[in-house]
């Protein structure tokens, strides 16, 4: 009798586990899945933490599940059926909203999300977000989608003029708007609302602004002017409009234009052309391009800019292998790791984490092997016999910036978790045309993470899991190799193993971080799913452990139910999102979710 109880609560328990839910569904590599309901929500995630229209390692036309071989045959096809179902109809609402039936599963489902914020309580959430997204977390293509396709809504034309200016960061994404109104709704006319609202972004740029990101193709300035609402004085002076429009030039009026339209003309970079580039504030691809045509005016000219400060910083840590191949000067590697090792310049300049390791690796490629899949090693320039002194003096400068980066972080009292999944998955690019993968991206938010916490278990995870040993000497840097470096003994994403070593070595956390792409696996080679292990291990002492699960390429799906108590879901790539947790957890506020967050500050 006594056994028969037994075995009946065990089978009890079993129900009542998250995985045996309603709710429970699968996601791309065939794991136990939950959909985000609150497409607010599911915008943040899908978002904060990838860009709009780039490749992904999983796609809705060939995942995992479609493929699975299962004694659960047929609760696997039913649960399948729901992120098929959720798939068709993303691409359904999408397709109506914009021309877009080209696009990827993933892109669809943000614009039905999108639509759906628009068409609910709250559509201002959606131009938020969209702040949130180009402000807080840096990202450029995104947010523009969602201004663009907000304007299309009538519950989100009061805001586009009020935000338009706010989200348009650049001159050229004004240029990105229009192209994309064009991708989604051709030829019909803009909506006053953004026409304005871009017309107030124009204004505030002016000359200097908009002669930056002049370019030679489709649309020009004048074919924006002509794009959108305009009289005297708005959004541009006479003088200014008048040189977009018909290249009419005065030194008075239109200096920087009259300085440049100069500049065209001179053949030889010498004092003339060099003041000329000053005045224009001619940006280094434009100089480079005109005079930059052998070796020694090459190196000349990267001289002059760097001496003149006339390369931006992210410019100038994009730029490093082209000044160490024109073979610059060692006062100008001096001048260039001064400033890229600047405190006020690093704070400045908002890089995303991942941009210093791969300035890095440009210079030094880790043996760990970063890049995402697709793509080829760049021999770096001390492989092509580059001066080891100054790739060293340069190196030295980006190590010392990402951990100035750090220092603007706050601090995560108590106890940390902290896992990055480095399975296969997580090798895909951040873009197309990048070699970053999502793996670097989580390996060095985990040692920014490790860096401002008071007591932190440290681990990247795959088929299974590996601690990294660290000091509160080791550099940020260093982070991304170690953890790269750990044998995780595989490539799959049990997730769940997480929880099981924190088990295994008695680490009780006031929170856990997990940083992944959250296709988590759990088929016939796996012993157990997150969700399940999760609501097993909040059990007794773990009760008021919080899990920020942080979402480095949005698929629309979580691994726990959004709903569940303390769980905070977000996409980010940026450290700053470390502030909202901390937010979220109530350390240095009132506890505040991550939604609202947005809805507060943005």
């Amino acid at each position: 009798m006594g056994r028969m109880s037994a075995l009946a609560k065990r089978k009890a328990r079993g129900a009542n586990l998250p995985s045996n839910s309603a709710e429970a569904t699968m996601n791309r590599a065939g794991g136990v899945s939950f959909e985000i309901k609150d497409p607010a929500v599911k915008l943040i995630t899908m978002c904060g933490g990838s860009f709009f229209m780039e490749p992904r390692f999983y796609n809705g036309d060939a995942c995992i599940p479609a493929r699975l071989q299962s004694k659960k045959g047929a609760s696997l096809k039913e649960k399948f059926g729901k992120l098929q179902e959720r798939l068709k109809l993303a691409k359904e609402k999408a397709v109506k909203v914009a021309a877009c039936d080209e696009l990827d599963d993933v892109s669809h489902e943000i614009i039905a999300a999108a639509w759906d914020v628009l068409s609910g309580d709250n559509p201002r959430d959606l131009l938020a977000i969209a702040h949130w997204l180009r402000k807080e977390m840096n990202i450029r293509l995104t947010p523009q989608v969602l201004l663009t396709i907000a304007s299309r809504h009538p519950n989100g034309q009061p805001f586009i003029r009020e935000y338009a200016p706010k989200i348009v960061v650049r001159p050229d994404e004004v240029k990105t708007v229009l192209l994309l109104h064009r991708f989604f709704f051709g030829m019909k006319t803009i909506k006053n609302c953004l026409g304005n609202g871009l017309s107030d972004a124009v204004a505030k740029f002016g000359e200097r602004g908009l002669l930056k990101y002049e370019g030679a193709g489709f649309p020009q300035w004048k074919d924006v002017l002509l794009w959108l609402p305009r009289k005297p004085g708005k959004p541009l002076s006479k003088p200014v409009a008048e040189y977009f429009m018909f290249g009419k030039t005065d030194k008075d009026n239109t200096p920087i234009a009259h300085a440049r339209k100069k500049l065209a003309q001179c053949k030889k970079f010498n004092g003339k052309a060099k003041e000329l580039v000053t005045k224009s504030l001619a940006n280094w691809e434009v100089v480079l391009s005109q005079f930059g045509q052998t070796a020694e005016s090459k190196r000349d000219v990267w001289e002059y800019l760097i001496d003149q400060n006339l390369v931006g910083y992210m410019a100038l840590l994009r730029n490093m292998r082209n000044l160490l191949e024109a073979g610059v000067s060692t006062a100008t590697i001096e001048k260039a790791a001064a400033r890229l090792s600047d405190e006020e310049q690093v704070k400045r300049s908002r890089q995303l984490p991942f941009r210093f390791a791969m300035a890095k690796e440009i210079l030094e490629p880790s043996p760990c092997g970063h890049w995402g899949w697709g793509h080829s090693r760049t021999p770096s320039v001390r492989e092509a016999g580059g001066s080891t002194r100054h790739i060293n003096k340069l190196i030295d400068a980006v190590e010392t910036a990402a951990d100035i980066a750090v220092e603007n972080v706050p601090e995560l009292p108590g106890k940390t978790a902290v896992f990055a999944d480095n399975s296969g998955s997580m090798a895909s690019p951040v873009s197309e045309r990048s070699k970053v993968s999502c793996l670097m991206a989580a390996n060095i938010l985990a040692g920014i993470m490790a860096k401002r916490s008071d007591d932190a278990l440290i681990c990247a995870f795959g088929t299974d899991v590996a601690e990294v040993k660290w000091t509160r000497r080791t550099r940020v840097m260093e982070f991304y190799e170690k953890l790269a470096r750990a044998d995780t003994k595989g490539m799959s994403t049990n997730t769940h193993r997480c929880v099981q070593y924190m088990k295994r070595v008695r680490f009780n956390p006031d929170r856990v971080i997990i940083l992944s792409d959250m296709q988590c696996w759990n088929d016939s080679y796996s012993d157990g799913n997150f969700a399940d292990e999760w609501h097993k291990f909040k059990r007794g002492a773990n009760k008021n452990c919080w899990l920020h699960s942080v979402n480095l390429n949005g698929y629309g799906d979580s691994m726990v139910q959004e709903d569940g108590d303390r769980i905070n879901l977000i996409g980010a790539f940026s450290e700053k999102m470390i502030n909202m947790l901390l937010v979220t957890e109530g350390v240095q506020s009132d506890a505040l979710p991550t939604l609202d967050q947005i809805r507060e500050n943005w």
